[in-house]
């Protein structure tokens, strides 16, 4: 693995942490930092289209300790795959789930940044 790679999929990695921590623990905009204007996102057998569309639905949802396992990480040039496992506890348990994200990271300007999620769910 060469410098470069060894860089980006440090980069990646920390985008991938902030997702979990920035959902419970900051302001629901410094969230949506996270991924690119025209973010796809699914979940819920919904598709939210841009940041608009993932607000209204995600700033809504319950709050609880959100644990991302590890993941797989792939680079080809400007845009990354990623498989993460993840846990969500939810402060009310009935909204527990858990997991796997499905991401699509592209590198911006700014950093690299989730321009799609799926997520599957375990439960």
């Amino acid at each position: 693995m060469d410098l470069q790679t060894v860089i980006d999929k440090q980069a990646i990695k920390y985008v991938l942490d902030e997702y979990c921590l920035r959902l419970e623990i900051n302001p629901f905009a410094e969230w949506l930092e996270l991924f690119t204007i025209d973010t796809v996102y699914e979940v819920f057998r919904q598709t939210l289209r841009g940041h608009d569309e993932v607000e209204a639905m995600l700033s809504q949802a319950p709050h609880g300790l959100h644990v991302g396992g590890p993941a797989r990480i792939t680079i080809n040039g400007d845009t990354a795959e990623t498989v993460q496992s993840y846990m969500f506890v939810g402060n009310d348990s009935q909204y527990s789930n858990n997991g796997w994200y499905y991401r699509t990271l592209v590198r911006t300007a700014q950093g690299w940044k989730i321009s799609h999620t799926k997520v599957k769910l375990q439960k």
